[in-house]
Parts: C-alpha cells; sequence; structure tokens
C-alpha cells in the first residue's frame, strides 16, 4: 500500500474514531477538545465531499456552546479565547457562515479575564497572549473593536511593566502576539510594539542557534514537531520548508494499539486527521496557526 494510501486509511479510521467520541468529549475547547475536533470535520467534509461531516461538525459546536457561561475559563487551551479564535477561524475559512456574531456573548467574559480577573503568566495556551489572539481576532468586527483595542493595549501594557520578570518558557509567545499585532498597526495604532519587539529580539535573543525552548507548549508529538517548524518559518524565518515537506512525507501510519491519548487538535485524532489532509494537499497550514 502506498504512502497515499495508507493516509486516506487513516483518515478513514480517524474520522470513525472522532465520530464516537467527539460527542463525549467533555472540554468544550479548541485545542483539547470539541471545537478542535469540528475544524477537523469541517476540512474533512469539504475533502470527502460529504456534508454529514459538516453537520456533525455543527452538532459539536452546538453542544459546546451550551457548555459556556458566564463564569467559563477565560483561557485559550480549554476555554472561551481559544473558542472565540476557532469560530473566527471557520469564518474567515468559509465554514461558517453566520449573521450574528457568536463570539459577541463571549467579549464581556474577555473583558474581565484581561482588566480584572487575576491572571496566570504570559503564555499563549493559559496566560494573557492567549487572551490577546482572541481580541486580535475582535478587531475585525466593529462592534467589538473598541473592546479589543482597549484590552489589547491593556495587555502590551503588562508587557512592557512586567518585561524583566517574563519567564523563558513565556518569551517565544510574546514575541509572536507582539509580531502579530505589529502586523495589524496600519489599522489599529499598535505602533508601540515596534519599540517592545526590538527589546525581545535584543534581550531574549529569540533567533540563537538555541530553539529548543521555542514553542516548547508543543511537546515532541509528530503533530506538534511539524507545527514548530510551521512557527518557526512564520514568526523566524528558518527556512524550515524542505524539512516540513520531509516530515509530511514520512508520517507514522497510525497504530490504533498506541493511538493519541486524547480527540483533539494537540496530540489527539482531530490533529492526526488534519496533519494527513495537509500532507495530501487537502488543506492549507492555516489550521496550524491555532495552536
Amino acid at each position: 500500500m502506498d504512502n497515499r494510501k495508507k493516509m486516506e486509511r487513516d483518515l478513514s479510521q480517524i474520522a470513525d474514531m472522532l465520530l464516537l467520541n467527539g460527542t463525549l468529549t467533555e472540554c468544550p475547547g479548541l485545542v483539547n477538545g470539541k471545537m478542535g475536533i469540528a475544524a477537523f470535520f469541517f476540512h474533512y467534509a469539504k475533502y470527502t465531499d460529504n456534508e454529514l461531516f459538516a453537520d456533525y461538525a455543527m452538532d459539536l459546536i452546538g453542544e459546546m456552546l451550551n457548555q459556556i457561561h458566564v463564569n467559563s475559563s477565560a483561557d485559550y487551551e480549554k476555554g472561551i479565547a481559544g473558542i472565540g479564535v476557532g469560530i473566527d477561524y471557520l469564518i474567515q475559512n468559509d465554514f461558517l457562515n453566520v449573521e450574528d456574531d457568536i463570539c459577541e456573548d463571549f467579549d464581556q467574559r474577555m473583558v474581565r479575564a484581561v482588566m480584572y480577573d487575576p491572571w496566570q503568566d504570559f503564555s499563549l495556551y493559559n496566560g494573557l497572549t492567549g487572551y490577546g489572539q482572541y481580541w486580535i481576532t475582535r478587531l475585525r468586527y466593529q462592534e467589538s473593536a473598541v473592546l479589543a483595542q482597549k484590552c489589547l493595549f491593556r495587555i502590551v501594557d503588562l508587557i512592557e511593566e512586567q518585561f524583566k520578570d517574563i519567564s523563558s518558557n513565556e518569551q517565544t509567545d510574546v514575541y509572536c502576539f507582539l509580531l502579530n499585532l505589529k502586523n495589524l498597526q496600519a489599522v489599529s495604532g499598535f505602533n508601540g510594539c515596534i519599540g517592545l519587539l526590538e527589546q525581545c529580539r535584543r534581550v531574549w535573543d529569540l533567533q540563537s542557534s538555541d530553539v529548543i525552548r521555542q514553542f516548547s507548549r508543543l511537546g515532541d508529538s509528530e503533530v506538534g514537531n511539524v507545527i514548530r517548524m510551521f512557527h518557526q518559518n512564520q514568526y523566524f524565518n528558518y527556512g524550515f520548508e524542505n524539512k516540513i515537506d520531509l516530515a509530511m512525507e514520512q508520517i507514522t501510519p497510525l497504530d490504533l494499539e498506541k493511538s493519541p491519548t486524547g480527540t483533539g487538535l494537540f496530540n489527539g485524532y482531530a490533529g492526526e486527521g488534519l496533519l494527513r489532509l495537509t500532507a495530501l494537499n487537502r488543506t492549507n497550514t492555516s489550521w496550524m496557526e491555532l495552536l
């Protein structure tokens, strides 16, 4: 069996596993839960030309929204920040066509998270830069743009105030967040990020040959390693395109006896499925930006 057929067989098995377990997944979030599984099924529906998979993805989103309440976790990994970014991703990729702004109800919770609640750190998955990624997506929506700017300025101020205390494990996430903001400065007025970015480059030496600490949150799984290379290209211009292509050609066949421990995008069936869809050139790498 050639590699392409193996990946197509794996995709069918992954879809079956997620159909059985997707709605049973307790976590509603993007990285480990229903939001990430829904993203896989929208892509898989397009690949198979079978709208039943898109219907299942919509069911997952409906269940996910029913789980959310005013005191839901705000974090990116399991909570509202990641869910909001995931919904925006689906809208931007034409998987969701909604008249009402689904995330408008999330805004007040995320304002509270940034402006009033205690926060853990500056990391993407559990901290302020994850909140920031949510608010970057909200800049596109007229009703939320003012709140988004207010919260983003607050996060930038906190980075500046506590710059000396930001740990090495958080520095890459802070740098990437500031770079994303800088790229929006023409429309959003975040000119102050340029100085902070230069400070990051000068003090943290993020483009040194020591890249082990970069994107350490991704672990050392096959999915994580490919996404790490993708981000290193995206943010640091490492020139890993050939290595990414080679990694995609050598994806390990799915072994159900040594199956992923979860169902989501991170170290789960949804991530394994999207990795194979990308290797088959049936979707682009934009989903990797979610992790």
